[in-house]
């Protein structure tokens, strides 16, 4: 049954501090949150935000209790030399008590009823969702991950399991065989040491030679944006320097130990076990400054990853480096998996190896414009996506 005695309260940038601050600081242990400190204080310093803009809608129930929340981003969209305020859906979840009661549903019309141009990149269930609201989507972008392991595709059990559902599938038996499972991750945890030994050395071989061409420094904050390159995007999403070291500065995830939220109830990302972001300004080796890549180091079930954040060169010719420092910094940190864009892929020279280790990812974009007219509408088509869109870049 619909819930009508729940109220939609808009926190405004200006008053989310507080708002986190009160909403945590009287929550008990394994409480339903609706933010994390770390996320109130990033979106309090978003460059693009007015202080009046609307961050998060929360749902509170008669006994002041909020019992869902919808989380809300501004961003830039360049149109040629003009810059144009969007939005972005960064969040949005509905408390186990009040889950079937169209809550979820009252959050997303309310910010809809906002009348404000829409982005929204998200999982496979938010996709399902947003079509059902007749959210406009597009061809995903294609992206990588590097299997340093190579044990997506070598792993033997895995081709056994494989095997033994393909059999049950064609004689018509409706057992369920979980591909990941003990014994596969039993053969990578005994395994991906060697194997990550052995393809990190093949893999320098072919992009080592290539960081002798640059001179690179880890750094704080990215001093500039290199000058715009003759190849930029009539029209893109904008993240200017000031929105990259935003989210060097202010990171929606923390290590363990280090956030206030670890142990109640927050749906999205809030700590994990290794969590380090790591900013690199490139240079010639005559002091020239060619641009900057920011990669993250974190760390889950799966393993180590290392994710390419965000990079900006004037010459894309230069995209080689990225993929050369992602092996290094990949290789020192023993990462598993390595994120890396399509146009940073094109630079990987191994044709076996790419076969082997390269597969294929997609990640899909939706938009709400708030008319047909719209300046998000009129240019959806024509937007050059990157990896580092959206709200995935602070986690």
């Amino acid at each position: 049954m619909p819930q009508t005695n729940i109220r939609i309260e808009h926190i405004k940038i200006k008053d989310l501090v507080t708002f986190a601050e009160n909403a945590i600081g009287s929550a008990k242990e394994g409480e339903f949150v609706p933010i994390t400190m770390q996320r109130a204080i990033s979106h309090a310093h978003n460059p693009y935000a007015a202080k009046d803009d609307i961050a998060l809608l929360a749902a509170i129930d008669p006994d002041g209790e909020v019992v869902g929340y919808f989380g809300i981003m501004p961003l830039l969209l360049r149109k040629g030399d003009e810059l144009l305020k969007m939005h972005w859906f960064t969040t949005w979840s509905v408390s186990p008590k009040v889950r079937g009661q169209g809550v979820g549903s009252r959050l997303m019309q309310e910010a809809l009823n906002l009348n404000e141009d829409y982005l929204i990149v998200g999982s496979v269930h938010a996709r399902r969702v947003c079509r059902k609201y007749g959210f406009w989507e597009r061809e995903p972008l294609t992206y990588y991950w590097l299997d340093a392991t190579g044990l997506r595709r070598l792993n033997p059990v895995t081709w056994v399991l494989r095997l033994f559902r393909k059999t049950l599938h064609i004689l018509r038996i409706g057992k369920t065989v979980e591909i990941t499972n003990v014994a596969t991750k039993f053969y990578d945890r005994v395994f991906a040491p060697l194997t990550k030994k052995f393809f990190y050395t093949l893999l320098m071989k072919t992009q080592g030679e290539i960081l002798g061409e640059f001179r690179f420094k880890e750094v704080a904050q990215i001093h500039a944006d290199p000058p715009p390159s003759a190849h930029r995007p009539e029209v893109e999403l904008h993240r200017g320097v000031e929105a990259v070291n935003w989210t060097l500065s202010y990171p929606w995830v923390v290590e363990t130990g280090q956030s206030a939220t670890e142990k109640m109830d927050y749906y999205f990302s809030d700590a994990q076990p290794l969590y380090r972001l790591i900013a690199l300004e490139v240079y010639t080796p005559e002091d020239e400054y060619k641009g900057f890549v920011v990669f993250a180091l974190s760390q889950n079930r799966d393993g180590v990853i290392l994710e390419t954040r965000d990079f900006r060169f004037t010459n894309p010719s230069d995209y080689r480096c990225v993929l050369a420092l992602a092996l290094k910094f990949g290789r020192q940190h023993q990462a598993d998996t390595i994120e890396i864009p399509a146009e940073v892929a094109a630079y990987s020279r191994n044709g076996i190896l790419n076969k082997l280790l390269l597969h294929e990812r997609k990640r899909i974009y939706q938009c709400m414009p708030k008319s047909d007219d719209s300046p998000l509408a009129q240019v959806w088509q024509d937007i050059t996506l990157h990896l580092y869109d959206g709200d995935m870049v602070f986690t």
